[in-house]
């Protein structure tokens, strides 16, 4: 087997039970509500799992793998092993899997009180006992519905029709969960799957009953940590009876608790590794943080601070000998240290391979920098709040197959994010390239927003990296007029206009964010940290920001962080309208303190320093290429966004 020796580890062989994994990569469970309506793996999902298989994964574990149907069902399109015609479905899927050398592990749970599906079709949520909200999760709530849109507010709307609608669960209940995953267990068995995850994390109906702080009964099933542990181990001697001792049963556990009263802690969550091991054979660590606030979905089960689950997942391994799997936010480099000194035995990622699944190709090759990054939007969490469908801002096709196109040669017109993305997929279909740009670097807007947010620099480093590729010439210091444009269009050229809009400003006494940042990016020639250097020189005092979107908020984030006094501009449209409801809850609660939102009559009764706007319009010389376009000559085509660039080979 190949493995280079920065990543000696992480490409090593290891076995969970008798399973032998060729790598320690795992895609990390997710609910992708992308299923069949039987709760069978549509076309979608496996052309999503197979390109992860393909791109190097050891293993992926299917997350969200309901045990009954509906109820207990979190989405409507979630992934199911809730009746015995499934099993053939699966079989076929295991099969193409294993053609490319990765194991399939079915992650089995009921959803307990997240069961928001099942709850809006009338299906009660079980629970171990009833409790009311505190004031402060009351309060926490408020303030994360007042930040949806109108439109999301009706999706989220439509999760709480079953609001109220808690059945506490009797022994009739218990006995009938433990059953339905005992059959699951079974079906995964039969189905061929390499062996099953139990999920006791993440508040459904397992971990409801481990925590303190939603299990309030007084019988066998609550109290002491003893009796808090019996519905899990019930579960786990029911499944015992049904698949042979060899089948690998992994139990995913949250390694503590965040935010909530009386939540668990690490030390009593090590105790509950320990009374579990024997009759297991692996534990997936992750955590949990209070759901009734917006913000703490960043921290915890997807956190946003890097290596979150480390110190949880460390000392849980310390206290077992079975294999540990990790998960959080961990770089691929500090996982095969952190694999070399035994803090753990596996790495599952989400995000990161969502972004890029050839990220353990890309690795096994020496091609670290050419792994597209995670941008950290939360638009593949924010959807799945919201209902939707799992989608990617990094892999825009998620489960998408391509276009097949018959051009072989392609011209380009900026080097920006739109224009950089357009290339490189252009040059995965083996199609030559020509980008014409009129600095003397790449970038283009996303420059100013690797500024601005700290994750997109990771991305901007990727396509500086990318581009270095020989179906791809990059011209700078090439500014392309509209007259040659059109004249390349007349010859049968193929031609993309990626070169942005124009800046604008909603009022004359306020300058366009990109106008204001672009001096600094020449002057710097593109390099971020030179450009956070002087502006911090200028030494700003009062900056007004007019909006409260996308890149106001994350600007008013930066300016803040470097000693501006910032303040925000309402106006008619929602606040982050446009940003994914879960990076806005992390957003809003980090400016609440320190940037205030104020009225656009305020704006005018004050003073500023300097006002910035983010108004953008279309090149409005441009506008007549797109009817030469259409006709029989070349294609001029505008995206505004790498997006949209995307969506021109899909």
């Amino acid at each position: 087997m190949k493995t280079t020796q920065q990543y000696k580890s992480l490409f090593s062989p290891f076995k969970i039970n008798e399973l032998e994994f060729k790598n320690r990569i795992l895609l990390a469970p997710m609910g992708d509500n992308l299923c069949n309506k039987d709760g069978s793996i549509s076309k979608k999902q496996e052309s999503y799992f197979l390109a992860r298989a393909q791109g190097g994964c050891a293993g992926i574990i299917l997350g969200s793998v309901g045990i009954s149907r509906p109820a207990g069902q979190a989405t409507p399109l979630e992934l199911s092993l809730a009746t015995n015609s499934l099993i053939e479905k699966y079989k076929k899927f295991v099969k193409l899997m294993h053609a490319n050398n990765c194991k399939v592990i079915a992650q089995i749970k009921h959803g307990g009180s997240k069961a928001a599906y099942a709850a809006s079709i009338g299906v009660p949520f079980l629970v171990p006992s009833a409790k009311e909200m505190s004031p402060r999760d009351i309060e926490y709530g408020k303030s994360m519905v007042e930040k949806l849109t109108p439109t999301e507010m009706n999706e989220f709307v439509s999760n709480l029709k079953g609001a109220g609608n808690f059945k506490v669960m009797n022994q009739e209940d218990i006995e009938k969960v433990i059953g339905q995953f005992r059959d699951a267990a079974e079906r995964a068995f039969k189905s061929n799957l390499d062996g099953i995850e139990i999920h006791a994390g993440h508040g459904y109906i397992i971990s409801s009953f481990l925590s303190r702080a939603t299990n309030l009964r007084t019988d066998q099933y609550g109290g002491s940590l003893k009796n808090r542990m019996r519905l899990l181990d019930e579960i786990i001697d029911a499944i015992r009876t049904k698949v042979p001792r060899n089948f690998p049963v992994i139990v995913r556990l949250d390694g503590e608790e965040i935010n909530i009263k009386n939540g668990l802690t690490t030390t009593e969550v090590c105790e509950i590794a320990k009374h579990i091991e024997s009759r297991i054979d692996a534990i997936h660590v992750s955590s949990y943080a209070n759901p009734a606030s917006g913000p703490d979905f960043t921290k915890a089960p997807l956190n946003h601070k890097k290596e979150g689950f480390i110190k949880a997942t460390s000392l849980i391994r310390n206290t077992v000998q079975i294999p540990i799997i990790a998960v959080g936010r961990i770089e691929p480099q500090k996982a095969d240290k952190y694999i070399s000194d035994g803090k753990f035995n596996f790495l599952a990622m989400g995000r990161k391979l969502l972004a890029d699944p050839d990220l353990p190709n890309k690795l096994l090759n020496g091609e670290q920098d050419k792994i597209k990054p995670c941008q950290y939007s939360y638009e593949c969490v924010s959807r799945i709040f919201l209902n939707g469908k799992m989608v990617c801002a990094s892999d825009v096709g998620l489960g998408k197959k391509d276009k097949k196109f018959s051009q072989k040669n392609l011209d380009i017109i900026g080097a920006g994010p739109a224009g950089l993305e357009l290339a490189l997929q252009a040059a995965k279909r083996n199609i030559k390239v020509s980008i014409y740009e009129k600095q003397g670097f790449i970038g283009g807007n996303l420059i100013g927003a690797s500024l601005i947010y700290e994750p997109y620099r990771q991305l901007l480093n990727y396509y500086q990296a990318s581009v270095k590729n020989k179906l791809i010439d990059l011209h700078l210091n090439n500014e392309i007029s509209s007259d040659e444009i059109e004249k390349k269009l007349l010859d049968d050229q193929k031609i993309i206009i990626a070169s942005g809009g124009v800046p604008s400003a909603s009022i004359t006494t306020a300058v366009n964010i990109q106008s204001w940042l672009q001096p600094f990016i020449i002057e710097a020639n593109g390099d971020i940290n030179s450009i956070k250097h002087s502006i911090k020189e200028k030494k700003y005092g009062d900056c007004a920001i007019l909006g409260t979107d996308t890149i106001q908020l994350h600007l008013a984030s930066f300016l803040s962080s470097i000693g501006i006094n910032v303040s925000l501009v309402k106006n008619s449209e929602p606040i982050g309208g446009s940003m994914p409801v879960v990076l806005r809850w992390k957003i809003l609660d980090e400016l609440a303190n320190q940037v205030p939102v104020i009225s656009e009559k305020d704006f005018l009764k004050r003073e500023f320093d300097i006002a910035l706007d983010a108004v953008f319009k279309s090149k409005a010389n441009f506008q007549n290429l797109e009817s030469i376009g259409d006709s029989k000559h070349g294609l001029a085509y505008l995206p505004q966004t790498a997006k949209d660039a995307v969506s021109y080979f899909k």
